[in-house]
């Protein structure tokens, strides 16, 4: 549903910026400003990054392990997927991507999408550095 809002906001953002340029009655500024709304939307949605389905990946918690919830755009979860790397002991979850991973991020966080959430073995990581997501895998 986020995702489809965005999209609206996106359109709407390129048709008034069309309009205010074609009809010749906006200052210069608006037209851009709008123009980059519509930019900045398209590139946070664009970001698609690593996604294991929730019903897989939850087979897959264990000490040693980790199964991180992110979200496109969330600048902490970029901070940690740029931190972690490649490593294979962590599996990447959009909770924007897969409902039922959506509705356990929010149940791990009272009702919250708080992400980056982690879950090590029994531990629930919420915003975890990429080095105390690290630590918590040895």
């Amino acid at each position: 549903m986020k995702q489809i809002a965005s999209i609206v906001v996106v359109v709407v953002a390129f048709s008034v910026a069309i309009f205010l340029l074609v009809n010749n009655n906006a200052p210069t500024w608006l037209i851009v400003f709008m123009a980059a709304v519509g930019i900045a939307l398209i590139a946070l949605n664009g970001r698609r990054g690593r996604h294991t389905p929730w019903t897989e990946a939850r087979k897959r918690i264990a000490p040693g392990h980790a199964v991180v919830f992110w979200k496109p755009g969330c600048m902490f979860c970029e901070r940690l997927l740029k931190g972690v790397g490649k490593d294979d002991r962590v599996t990447w979850v959009s909770v924007w991507a897969d409902k039922d991973a959506n509705v356990e991020v929010c149940r791990l966080n009272d009702g919250d999408e708080l992400t980056p959430t982690a879950l090590v073995g029994e531990r629930v990581l919420r915003n975890p550095s990429a080095d105390e997501l690290l630590e918590s895998l040895t």
